[in-house]
């Protein structure tokens, strides 16, 4: 269970309630063993019938606890009578079970913000993990798996292993409590009865270990499973047009199947911790029954027949926390194959670490932005290697080349979606590592070759982040963008919904949203992937005029598939195979009469 360690750091804001929690479950405890003894009092009585005056005489004296409490107990029946003494017993029995109940509400109640609370600091650091991983950390994973971990697997750890709490914490208590009280009936019989402990423990520990092995497996084929419907989801028109229904069907039957064959296996071996932990419990109960009865009927010890109901009463009560415990830890073991697989999202060191604490803020680009020998590789994959590069304030530096020559990757090292491999990005000589990741992207605008939109209006998605609108800079971003020219048209005009991932519009439409959410926020650095290929000829000419408007006073990235987009650009930088292999203007570029004026001439033709 050393996998649990790494839910500890989750506990600590809540140690004053672990510890009240503690507290009122031992207080609980006692009060119980109380209520359970208080069935002797009642058999005394019972038992003794009328009192007379002969025994009025007579108190037996005794040396032992139970007799001392016996004959106490059957003194203040002498003075006061028996009915008497059976009404103060019942009186004393609904106290205790007031107060008794009290305390255990008390102790839910401070248990409930453990529990909620771990659960949302859990899912919490989970999701800003997730915020945190490298680009290349999510091409490698699968999305229905990421998002089966996020949700089925922390709700699993929430019931499992959080929701178990209660059980560790108050299940010992109650157990310890009530063995002390055991050994003080008569230490014999408790040494005897605790000989039985050992042998049912190595009996459900073997079960719980196969049942997190069964456990781990099943979340694996849900993890698989929920990636097969994210993937239908995402793509059912490409299903739906090329007829292949029913590949797709039979790829979810038959991961569906492994699903259910690990589930049932898993299910069988947790339904079987109950029978096993009751029938041990029972065998003890009938040996105890035998062997205490001996000693009763033999009068070897002081343990009287009341007292030995007591005993048997109370050792009965440590059986249900006993079997809590045990249903409580297979419970843990089956959560613990969830916790290993959030684990490994919470334990995978950021590829992209912020820079040292302390570390001044990026305030504005005064001279240059500089790539020097930069390499990049995905995997064993190199993209990027030994590229040398240099942006200056201002200028517009256009990358074209073939695809998957590394322009898009580039544009990510800038924005430090990953860092380098080899090599060092500057900004104005300081190394991008050192300035924080947050303040160096406020000063970037970025459109991607995907128009990723947010459920939410128009307008929430082009001030995304801002919790209050600027609507001078939303007008101002919407008109130079031309969403304007399509969003007075719509009902709610800016405030019109988009849909989940923006179904609602276009693919133009959206492109042109994301350019607007770039120019809102006036940034001073412009990194443009694709950012006009999605619009129409026409729309594509508007924009172009807006964007070279907007591109003063800017320094831009542009990347793009379409040269006629960057011919006006400062600096035109041809990639191939991750290298530069030609830079400088147009016009230098054509009169170099290279690559580059060979890719001119072949989109020429092409049209």
């Amino acid at each position: 269970m050393r996998r649990l360690v790494t839910l500890f750091p989750f506990f600590r804001p809540y140690r004053w309630n672990l510890v009240t929690n503690g507290l009122l479950n031992a207080f609980g405890a006692v009060l119980s063993l109380f209520s359970f003894l208080s069935v002797v009092p009642f058999l005394r009585i019972l038992f003794a019938g009328k009192a007379t005056e002969v025994e009025t005489q007579f108190v037996p004296t005794a040396t032992d606890w139970p007799g001392m409490i016996g004959a106490w107990f059957d003194g203040f029946v002498l003075d006061v009578g028996t009915g008497q003494a059976l009404f103060v017993v019942c009186i004393t029995v609904i106290i205790l079970a007031i107060l008794k109940n009290s305390v255990s509400y008390l102790a839910m109640y401070s248990l409930a913000t453990i529990r909620t609370g771990v659960s949302r600091d859990l899912r919490n650091k989970t999701y800003n993990r997730v915020l945190g991983m490298s680009m290349g950390w999510f091409t490698d994973s699968r999305k229905g798996d990421v998002l089966s971990r996020l949700t089925v697997d922390l709700n699993e750890v929430e019931i499992s292993i959080v929701g178990s709490i209660e059980v560790l914490f108050k299940s010992p208590l109650i157990v310890l409590i009530s063995i002390g009280a055991l050994f003080a009936l008569s230490w014999e019989l408790t040494i005897f009865a605790l000989i039985f402990l050992p042998i049912s423990g190595v009996l459900i520990s073997r079960i719980a270990k196969k049942l997190k092995h069964s456990a781990l497996k099943g979340k694996e084929e849900l993890g698989s499973l929920v990636n097969i419907l994210e993937e239908t989801l995402s793509g059912v028109r490409i299903i739906k047009a090329f007829g292949v229904e029913r590949l797709f069907s039979k790829m979810f039957r038959d991961r569906n199947e492994r699903h259910f064959k690990a589930m049932r296996k898993m299910y069988r071996r947790e339904y079987l911790s109950s029978p096993v932990s009751e029938v041990i419990s029972i065998s003890v109960m009938a040996i105890l029954l035998g062997y205490g009865g001996r000693i009763v009927l033999e009068g070897s010890t002081g343990l009287t027949g009341d007292w030995f109901i007591g005993y048997l009463v109370i050792f009965s009560q440590i059986i249900p926390p006993a079997r809590a415990f045990s249903d409580g830890w297979f419970r843990i073991h089956k959560g613990v194959a969830s916790l290993d697989r959030l684990e490994e999202m919470l334990e995978v060191a950021n590829p992209v670490p912020d820079a040292p604490e302390g570390a001044a803020q990026m305030l504005d680009l005064k001279n240059a932005i500089s790539f020097e020998n930069v390499s990049f590789s995905y995997g064993d994959i190199p993209v990027i290697s030994e590229l040398s590069l240099e942006i200056n304030k201002g200028e517009v530096v256009a990358l074209v080349g073939a695809s998957g020559s590394g322009k898009t990757t580039l544009s990510n090292l800038l924005i430090r979606f990953d860092d380098p491999s080899l090599g060092n990005i500057f900004i104005d000589g300081r190394d991008l590592k050192d300035i924080p990741v947050g303040s160096w992207r406020e000063k970037l605008g970025v459109v991607t070759q995907e128009s990723i939109l947010f459920h939410g209006s128009i307008a929430s998605n082009i001030a995304l982040g801002d919790v209050i609108i600027d609507h001078e800079r939303l007008e101002r971003a919407s008109q130079i963008a031309q969403v304007s020219e399509f969003a007075n048209r719509l009902p709610e005009g800016l405030n019109t919904p988009v849909g989940d991932s923006g179904c609602k519009l276009s693919g133009g439409q959206r492109q042109r949203v994301a350019l607007a959410r770039a120019l809102y926020r006036d940034p001073s650095i412009l990194v443009l992937d694709e950012a006009t290929s999605a619009l129409d000829a026409a729309s594509e000419h508007e924009v172009q005029k807006a964007l070279d408007a907007a591109m003063k006073n800017r320094t831009v990235l542009v990347i793009a598939h379409r040269l006629s987009t960057v011919s006006k650009a400062d600096k035109i930088v041809l990639l191939d195979h991750g290298k530069v292999t030609e830079q400088g203007s147009h016009e230098e570029l054509i009169e170099k009469n290279g690559n580059y004026a060979e890719l001119v001439r072949l989109q020429s033709f092409s049209r």
